[in-house]
């Protein structure tokens, strides 16, 4: 029997119970309810014992996980916050504070009520930001310029995401950013080393082409100089003196002229003289006028030269329309007198009605490259020697322009295909691994490439040239892609 029914029997009944079956009964069933209570109250106190120690733990959980939260929170390196929509931080992180000057996140947050006007340095741009976060709900490494607390600026990617609000509180913004500023100025220092680098190229080609003009200018001036000393020569000798002179006899015989042509000795010889005077002076004409035409044409062709010189050392940058076939014959003419020299045929396949809108100087710097490079490689060909200049738009995208030029030369080695587009590359003994380099930046500036193949060594090179087309005129000249 329970322990504290049968103090309460004792207390009613003394020692002895009545023998009374009923209360018997009343006595059993208030004893189980005894029972029955002790087992309830020991199954709730285990269970609140359980409950307070699984409490306990959770809390030590969370309590563990809100420090690790706030360790990572404090110590990573990219900046964390939330801002409402208006451009007020409402939390940040310490690393963004260290980003933008601040000794802490809380000057940050106090300083700044409006990270579009204080924090942007372009008008309007977290404004943008805030419609593309409204349109996709987030952005991703979206990269602005921004100001620091003293006035400096640095340049930051961020990822930005919009989370909801709830009834009690409306939308906010949460992301990342990073400082990129050292990335940017290294990308800006590489572009500008590349430029240097492309003006270096350019003028190393510009000295290089020029050296080659004046070189041609020299051999057209020898030209010229024969054709002016043998006119001299001719002029010397000429019997013009003797016609002098035959004026001086007549002027003797004013009186009696006719008398001397008809009876005098020296006088009957004066018809044949003349006769054989004019014939002699004609003659001298016709050599004279030889020459001097030759000259012309030796001047003109110093002029085309020079022309063609001055076309590629105009400013780049600007596109013209001008005729294929003139572009064409601008980079032959700079390399004339030495393909001349060295027998090397040039066949054409132009279209002389097509007229294109393109940056003149740098495909007539890419062509003259190429023509002089072909050139190069077929000066000691044993084989016939003949360069092909191909031009005109591709028939499977109009947009695009192409120029092939191929020779009949040494060839290029298989590992030496993309080599040669390299800065200082180069297998010629004279050469400085410039112009090809120079050629493919400026096919890229044009949103193009130059490329190279060849069918091995002693076997020819072809370079395409592929950039695109503006066409004032086009007409039926397009090919198929090889």
């Amino acid at each position: 029997m329970h322990s504290l029914l049968q103090r309460q029997l004792k207390k009613c009944f003394g020692t002895d119970l009545p023998d009374d079956p009923s209360l018997r009964r009343l006595v059993e069933m208030v004893d189980a309810a005894y029972t029955h209570a002790d087992v309830d109250r020991a199954m709730v106190e285990r269970s609140m014992e359980i409950s307070s120690r699984e409490l306990h733990d959770r809390n030590e959980k969370i309590a563990a996980a809100e420090k690790k939260y706030r360790q990572i929170f404090e110590n990573v390196s990219e900046g964390i916050f939330q801002i409402d929509p208006g451009g007020k931080i409402l939390s940040a992180n310490p690393a963004m504070a260290a980003i933008f000057g601040y000794p802490n996140a809380e000057t940050l947050q106090s300083g700044i009520t409006d990270i579009g006007g204080q924090l942007f340095i372009l008008p309007g741009r977290w404004e943008e930001i805030l419609r593309e976060v409204e349109r996709h709900g987030s952005i991703t490494n979206w990269e602005s310029q921004m100001r620091r607390a003293d006035g400096s600026l640095i340049w930051v990617s961020k990822t930005i995401h919009r989370l909801p609000g709830d009834a009690s509180d409306a939308a906010y913004l949460e992301g990342t950013l990073f400082d990129i500023t050292v990335r940017k100025t290294a990308e800006a220092e590489k572009e500008q080393m590349q430029q240097r680098l492309i003006d270096i190229s350019r003028q190393a080609g510009m000295a290089e082409i020029a050296t080659g003009v004046l070189h041609n200018v020299g051999n057209v001036l020898n030209s010229v100089n024969v054709s002016v000393s043998i006119a001299v020569d001719r002029l010397r000798a000429s019997r013009l003196s003797g016609l002098d002179r035959l004026a001086s006899l007549l002027r003797g015989h004013e009186r009696d002229l006719p008398t001397f042509l008809t009876e005098d000795p020296k006088g009957r010889q004066i018809i044949p003289y003349l006769a054989s005077l004019s014939e002699s002076l004609a003659a001298e004409q016709r050599e004279i006028l030889n020459e001097l035409s030759g000259l012309i044409q030796n001047v003109d062709h110093i002029k085309q030269i020079v022309k063609s010189q001055q076309n590629f050392a105009r400013s780049s940058g600007i596109s013209e329309s001008i005729s294929l076939a003139e572009l064409i014959e601008d980079a032959v003419h700079i390399n004339a007198e030495s393909l001349e020299r060295h027998r090397i045929r040039v066949d054409r396949d132009i279209a002389e009605n097509l007229v294109v809108k393109v940056d003149k100087h740098q495909v007539l710097q890419i062509l003259v490259n190429l023509v002089s490079n072909a050139k190069h490689a077929m000066r000691c060909s044993a084989g016939e020697r003949i360069l092909t200049i191909r031009a005109g738009a591709l028939s499977a995208d109009p947009s695009r322009l192409l120029f092939i030029v191929s020779d009949t030369g040494t060839g290029i080695a298989a590992e030496n295909i993309t080599r040669i587009f390299s800065h200082g590359f180069t297998t010629r003994t004279d050469g400085h691994g410039f112009g090809l380099h120079t050629s493919a930046l400026a096919a890229k500036n044009m949103g193009g490439s130059l490329t190279a193949s060849s069918e091995g060594l002693g076997r020819g090179a072809v370079f395409t040239l592929d950039i695109p087309l503006v066409a004032d005129k086009l007409k039926e000249h397009s090919w198929k892609a090889a």
